[in-house]
């Protein structure tokens, strides 16, 4: 059986509130539907503060603000390191040199392994840390 945990990153987020972006329609219909599938979603701090930043510089404060304040409303669990993450994190960067992998890829996915948390949904690459994978977004629109 598939897990319900799920883990949401601010490409989804972005494509959610931004009516012109491309993903727009596929992001709300997901959401949606993870909603009616009773889905325990998860972020973390990284990805409110990125999609913040992303919201502010390109759709105005105002948005960004909403964004934050829905955020905080909602049933969206938001996961915050700890140093022993970021002490994960180094570990793996230093170890995967070449694969030129972000600080808040591998802090996404050390937060996500501690709560097991097997999936994301994202419209970004995803490197599949610790066994993670992207959730195929089609199985929610359709």
């Amino acid at each position: 059986m598939q897990s319900k945990k799920l883990f949401i990153d601010s490409s989804i987020f972005v494509a959610f509130i931004d009516r012109a972006d491309a993903n727009h329609q596929k992001a709300t219909k997901a959401l949606e539907n993870l909603s009616l599938r009773q889905f325990q979603l998860y972020t973390s701090l990284h990805t409110i503060t990125d999609t913040y930043a992303l919201l502010t510089r390109e759709l105005g404060l105002s948005l960004a603000l909403e964004f934050l304040q829905s955020s905080l409303q909602s049933d969206i669990e938001i996961l915050f390191p700890q140093k022993a993450d970021l002490i994960t994190a180094n570990r793996i960067l230093k170890t995967n040199r070449e694969r030129q992998i972000s600080l808040r890829e591998v802090l996404n996915a050390t937060l996500m392994q501690k709560r097991d948390i097997g999936q994301i949904l994202t419209f970004t690459y995803w490197y599949n840390l610790f066994g993670t994978y992207v959730l195929d977004i089609s199985n929610l629109v359709a």
